[in-house]
């Protein structure tokens, strides 16, 4: 048994605090999920919007007489079309051997 005598309201105001600061961290977590959550959201309709303008934009590029054809020689892609991912530099053997100095 322990000598020293514990005062039965500390012990209560601490396991208060230790309650809260989980109740808090839990609500914490879900306010920056709910944040997350509209946030994507948001982006969803933006891209929403986004791709209709995209299709709107195409289809009175065709109407004003471009093939697509012509249009794809422009750079632009048609909607639907995946984007193109950036080719990533490759270093050659020859690169590395003249570094050293």
């Amino acid at each position: 048994m322990s000598d020293a005598n514990v005062n039965p309201d500390e012990a209560a105001q601490r396991a208060r605090e230790l309650i809260e600061a989980d109740v808090n961290a839990k609500v914490d977590a879900v306010r920056e999920l709910v944040a997350a959550v509209n946030e994507a959201d948001a982006a969803e309709a933006r891209l929403n919007d986004a791709t209709t303008a995209h299709d709107r934009a195409w289809k009175a590029a065709l109407a004003a007489g471009w093939s697509e054809k012509d249009l794809r020689a422009t750079g632009a892609r048609g909607p639907g079309q995946a984007s193109r991912k950036p080719r990533s530099k490759r270093r050659t053997a020859t690169a590395d051997v003249g570094s050293s100095e």
